[in-house]
């Protein structure tokens, strides 16, 4: 009767147990609040289809809903109305700060060297960094060159010729307020939303942006015929999803950053670049020589400036100047500890 009863409890042991492991492999539905300026019907959410299969499979089902507010989706997913959330990098800092420092101005030059950076940070080794208290990172993708579009070619000749200017700057985003400052423009306070209206209306003298931008917003307009767009890289925009952690499987952020960095990668890139390439070649102003290098050097004294106001975050900025001068061993910055402290740059 005793051998009876053991083996009994073992079958319901067995049965429980088998219980449970369905259950862990049900699928969990959640919310995922994503920005796009062009609403339902824009890119960001088109490209968002295949994450939503990929995450399905993974084992969450996504309720996929768009803004055109990013400053509404960084509130419902902050207050805990979206479980995840698709946003700019620099919009991330604020829930993630490692991640969201990757868009810092000057940080990186070409997609090859953002790739680097996507996949370091999709690494196991990157883990604890792509978390910050409940949140975390469960994948980065680019989101293109960020370039100065101006409504005049002379005013991108060299820094002095931008004094004075009019330059749109996103509000919450401090470094474009201290590159504007570092070069002697007024900045005016915009948002995703507004700037290029300001910008094609002329109620501002410059605006950056990616080149996406250039046809999704109509800054053609701003640049007329006289107008142009300095070819000098000033920093590289990445579109970051963020995730509350509680909410989703161990495993899963991990997977989504592999994912992102391998498979999202390879099809968005290609559009990106169609996008740099579909600015004419007449509004390109060339930016080599002595005012790159002066450039070069503004950014670097900015970059320099937030690390001590600790705005970026430190380990970022050690992962970008290593991947520039893996890139570039020739570069100023490369010769010795130029960005942050005695130990800033290495």
């Amino acid at each position: 009767m005793r051998r009876r009863f053991i083996y009994r409890a073992i079958a319901l042991g067995i049965v429980f147990a088998g219980q449970n492991v369905a259950t862990a492999a049900e699928p969990i539905e959640r919310s995922l609040c994503v920005f796009d300026p062009l609403g339902a019907s824009g890119a960001v959410i088109e490209q968002f289809q295949d994450y939503v299969i990929m995450a399905r499979e993974a084992g969450v089902i996504f309720d996929l809903r768009p803004y055109t507010d990013e400053a509404v989706v960084a509130s419902d997913f902050k207050s805990g109305r979206c479980d995840a959330a698709g946003m700019t990098g620099t919009r991330i800092k604020q829930f993630v700060p490692f991640a969201g420092s990757l868009d810092m101005v000057g940080g990186l030059q070409t997609y090859s060297q953002l790739h680097t950076a996507i996949r370091v940070m999709a690494s196991a080794k990157a883990a604890p960094l792509m978390r910050h208290g409940d949140y975390e990172i469960a994948g980065v993708v680019p989101g293109g060159k960020v370039f100065l579009f101006s409504r005049e070619r002379r005013f991108l000749d060299s820094l002095d010729a931008a004094a004075g200017k009019k330059i749109a700057v996103i509000g919450y985003d401090k470094q474009a307020r201290v590159v504007a400052n570092a070069a002697g423009a007024s900045p005016v306070p915009a948002s995703i939303a507004t700037f290029g209206p300001l910008f094609n209306n002329h109620s501002v003298d410059m605006a950056y942006a990616p080149a996406i931008a250039y046809k999704a917003l109509e800054l053609y307009r701003g640049l007329g015929d006289s107008g142009g767009v300095a070819d000098f890289v000033l920093g590289m925009l990445s579109a970051q999803m963020v995730i509350h952690r509680d909410r989703f499987p161990a495993v899963f952020a991990a997977r989504s950053r592999r994912w992102a960095a391998e498979h999202a990668w390879g099809r968005i890139i290609p559009r990106i670049r169609q996008a740099d390439a579909q600015i004419p070649d007449r509004y390109w102003v060339r930016i080599n020589g002595e005012r790159e290098t002066r450039y070069r050097a503004m950014l670097l004294k900015i970059r320099q400036r937030l690390w001590r106001d600790n705005w970026y975050d430190h380990r970022m900025q050690h992962l970008l100047k290593k991947i520039r001068c893996a890139d570039d061993a020739a570069l100023a910055e490369c010769s010795g500890s130029t960005e942050g402290g005695p130990v800033g740059g290495r």
